[in-house]
């Protein structure tokens, strides 16, 4: 499957699989679920804000930001930040944020 090489087509695509609205917090949240090796499925406010972090620092360490060194007690990836990151503007963040979940998405679709 060619996976889509854009934001609005990756968020497109993504909400015809699952059935939402995908914006960047869901992009996270799936990049989340897929790490943790779950399932789409119910998940309390809580789990859905440890998935889009778990999905925030997996990007982060396509980035070269962060690094995962180790486990916590229940299986959960611990990261610790490998490089400073610099001081950018919001609006920049999230475009590399997106480039990069497509980027992400691009490996698990094109394998």
């Amino acid at each position: 499957m060619k996976a889509p090489d854009n934001w609005k087509d990756l968020c497109e695509h993504l909400s015809g699989m699952f059935g939402i609205d995908v914006d960047l917090n869901g992009v996270l949240f799936l990049v989340g679920i897929r790490e943790r090796g779950l399932i789409f499925q119910q998940f309390s406010k809580e789990e859905k804000l440890n998935l889009i972090n778990l999905g925030s620092c997996t990007l982060y360490q396509e980035m070269g930001l962060v690094e995962v060194h180790g486990e916590d007690n229940e299986g959960w990836p611990l990261f610790r930040q490998k490089a400073l990151a610099p001081v950018i503007a919001e609006e920049l963040k999230l475009k590399t944020l997106q480039d990069c979940a497509i980027k992400y998405f691009k490996k698990v679709f094109e394998g």
